[in-house]
């Protein structure tokens, strides 16, 4: 479809405003809805969430705004972005005039989005001498100011670096640098702090806040952490299944969500405080594969006959406020702690429990080609029978390396590494055979860690071939009982890992880990890729295994929120340095050491007491 930019008077007030937009994806004959019936409006000044699991229909939304979309995309309804009101699809030449310009993005993975053979200031004074119609000169010194105005260290130094010499968080400083080149009156940012360490993570939404103040413009802020939400928004625009299901002021959602899905959402968030997350059961329906009715009805408790057969549409209330629920919820959250905490201390009576695992002065040095470099150094800690020992601290604190060195995956270049008194033999070695049998890893990425040629069920099945245990039709019922206790039907055996959704490949992960039933488990930022929902399942499955089978727990994080909710001991990591080790809940309330306190100053959370104040501009 063809059709004109309409040029419309300035409305400097709303820079964007969007009425009944469907997105759709046509294929041949086939065409099936994306994006159903969504309207927003963000106001200048403005920062609004928009909120909901993946699969929802947040990028779409964003991506369609910009005109961003392939020739395969169809669009309905109507989007304006500043001064220009987008109807069906204008040609290239007026959308490349319109981004940059007058709306602008910044996507979750800023080093995917440089051009990584190109300076970086090369890249940006381009950008800014095309939207500004500037010289080369002049586009120069405008990109030096820019980089200074996202407070990146050394502006100078870095315009002669490339993005690989620099870290996430300052390539992620250039990307807004790049967005703001054309002064846009809006932008668009797409889980920009998700793959941030909580410092940089706060530095980054701090730095979005005072840009917002200094220049007014409006933010749609793409996110699955209702902790950001918090910190960080003026109001939230949740979306289920390509629709808006509430939307609303910061503090009325946070505290009084209406719709199921936001309680779920919110319930579904661990806390700095100790709430333990209950994630939604199922998962956000394909598009093709959407009820009939409330796309939410199959996972909610209070779905009743209507719900599967109606289609429920947002009913407007005070402030702007609306819900698309046949039965909202009324009254304030009122969550309350549950009698169970994760954090016991051992009475003085009580028999010493037996170390697993220890490192004892240990030391991980590795080869460079500048020589070698010292990733961890004097590290002395201990995992006891049944201790949940969470691992925290920034990229590069040497959270991993500790990984490692339990493992048996790197040795110790000082010190020592052991498991029940013994060496912890190295990878490769026959002793290391008998040792996986006692400790397993669970690592980030699961579709990385299966194979995408096996199914499901023979990966689960494998590590008792290697080892030899049972027979096939042993191994088989082994398999039925690992899925189920990992929370999957066992008609999953039979998929391959691009047939089932991430967190159901991440249990899969889980449960090949358990089928030589283990002692300990180390879980490498088990969760760090999965929405909160089913990342509160797989802490819940974690907390169960750790009840059913005294499952020890290894648990290399930088989300202090998910620490504190799964663990009864902490060691905090710093260059390389263990700087503080102790009980989860005596830490978290008086940390002893600043660059604790640092991190858990830094940490967003939905508890959080402080709520932003949007100043608005007539």
């Amino acid at each position: 479809m063809e059709g004109p930019a309409e040029e419309l008077k300035a409305d400097h007030s709303t820079p964007l405003e969007i009425s009944g937009l469907t997105v759709s994806l046509k294929t041949g004959a086939w065409k099936c809805a994306i994006v159903e019936d969504v309207s927003l409006r963000v106001r200048s000044g403005e920062i609004l969430g928009l909120v909901g699991e993946s699969g929802s229909g947040k990028t779409v939304t964003c991506l369609a705004a910009l005109g961003l979309l392939g020739p395969a995309w169809q669009m309905e309804g109507e989007i304006r972005l500043a001064r220009t009101r987008i109807t069906d699809a204008p040609s290239a030449g007026q959308l490349a005039s319109v981004r940059g310009r007058e709306a602008a993005m910044i996507f979750q993975d800023a080093s995917a989005s440089l051009n990584p053979i190109e300076k970086i200031g090369k890249q940006l004074t381009k950008t800014v001498a095309r939207l500004r119609g500037v010289s080369t000169g002049e586009a120069r010194e405008i990109a030096l100011d820019l980089l200074r105005r996202v407070e990146m260290p050394d502006p100078e130094e870095r315009l002669h670096s490339y993005p690989f010499q620099l870290s996430g968080g300052q390539n992620q400083r250039v990307m807004i640098a790049v967005a703001l080149a054309g002064r846009p009156e809006l932008l668009f940012a797409d889980e920009p702090t998700t793959a941030l360490d909580v410092t940089v993570q706060s530095q980054i939404l701090d730095l979005i806040k005072s840009l917002r103040d200094e220049t007014k413009m409006g933010v749609v802020f793409v996110t699955h952490d209702l902790g950001v939400v918090k910190e960080v928004c003026d109001s939230v625009a949740v979306m289920y299944a390509g629709r808006i299901v509430e939307s609303g002021s910061v503090e009325r959602i946070m505290n009084a969500p209406r719709h199921p899905y936001t309680l779920g959402l919110i319930e579904s968030m661990p806390t700095l405080s100790g709430h333990v997350p209950e994630g939604i059961e199922g998962q956000v329906p394909a598009p093709d594969k959407r009820p009939p009715g409330c796309a939410f009805a199959p996972r909610c408790e209070k779905a009743q006959e209507k719900c599967w057969s109606q289609l429920p549409l947002g009913a407007e209330g005070d402030g702007g406020d609306s819900v698309a629920c046949f039965f909202p919820l009324e009254g304030d959250l009122g969550r309350t702690e549950r009698p169970e905490h994760p954090t016991q201390s051992r009475s003085a009576d009580e028999p010493v429990p037996d170390t697993l695992l220890s490192l004892n002065d240990a030391a991980c040095d590795y080869d460079t080609r500048s020589g070698k470099f010292r990733a961890v150094s004097g590290i002395t800690l201990s995992l006891n029978e049944g201790d949940r020992l969470a691992v925290i601290g920034e990229s590069g604190s040497g959270k991993s390396t500790i990984g490692k060195l339990m493992l048996g995956i790197e040795p110790t270049s000082e010190g020592a590494a052991s498991f029940m008194g013994k060496p912890v033999p190295m990878l490769g070695t026959s002793d290391h055979v008998a040792f996986a049998r006692s400790v397993q890893l669970v690592p980030q990425n699961p579709f990385l860690s299966l194979d995408p040629r096996a199914t499901i069920g023979s990966q689960i099945e494998e590590p008792l071939e290697i080892h030899g245990i049972g027979t096939k039709q042993e191994r088989r019922a082994r398999r039925r009982e690992l899925l189920e206790s990992a929370g999957l039907s066992p008609e999953l055996a039979m998929r391959y890992p691009h047939e089932i959704s991430g967190g159901q490949c991440q249990r899969a992960v889980i449960a090949r880990a358990l089928a030589l039933r283990p002692k300990v488990l180390i879980c490498d930022e088990a969760t760090a890729s999965l929405d909160v929902s089913v990342q509160a399942r797989i802490i819940e499955l974690l907390r169960e295994l750790h009840r059913m089978h005294d499952l020890s727990i290894v648990f290399i994080t930088h989300d202090l929120r998910l620490a504190r909710s799964l663990c009864s001991h902490v060691a905090v990591m710093r260059s390389g340095q263990l700087v503080e080790l102790g009980e989860t809940s005596p830490m978290f309330e008086a940390p002893e050491h600043p660059y604790t306190s640092q991190l858990l100053a830094s940490m967003p959370d939905v508890e959080s007491t402080d709520s932003p104040t949007m100043e608005t501009t007539q």
